[in-house]
């Protein structure tokens, strides 16, 4: 009973891993930071996880628009403010991230701001 569990439950985070990352490419597609990018990424100056890193130092991926950072499948997303909101593995996070991209700046995420200072 507990391997079917188990089971159900990898199932059920692969799917929901797979609808946002699906979600956040119709919505903005990832790219990969190459050598030649700098960081703060997108608009509004989001330097997400790897806040003062340079893009050879940092492992993620982020978004065109900079609000997600991706890393072996699993997603960090970040409001329009530059605060942490969630990971693709939480099943709000998918559509929660697609409120935060048609809303203007707006806080919901919580923790100290990624936004990079001038």
């Amino acid at each position: 009973m507990k391997i079917t569990s188990a089971a159900r439950i990898n199932w059920l985070r692969r799917g929901v891993a797979a609808a946002v990352l699906a979600g956040a490419a119709v919505s903005g597609g990832f790219v990969a930071a190459g050598a030649a990018d700098a960081y703060p990424v997108g608009p509004w100056r989001i330097e997400g996880p790897c806040k003062g890193a340079t893009t050879s130092q940092c492992p993620m991926s982020p978004s065109r628009d900079g609000l997600t950072w991706s890393f072996h499948g699993d997603a960090w997303n970040y409001d329009k403010t530059g605060r942490f909101v969630c990971m693709s593995s939480a099943i709000y996070c998918g559509p929660l991230v697609t409120v935060i991209r048609a809303l203007p700046p707006v806080q919901i995420g919580s923790g100290p701001s990624t936004i990079a200072r001038r």
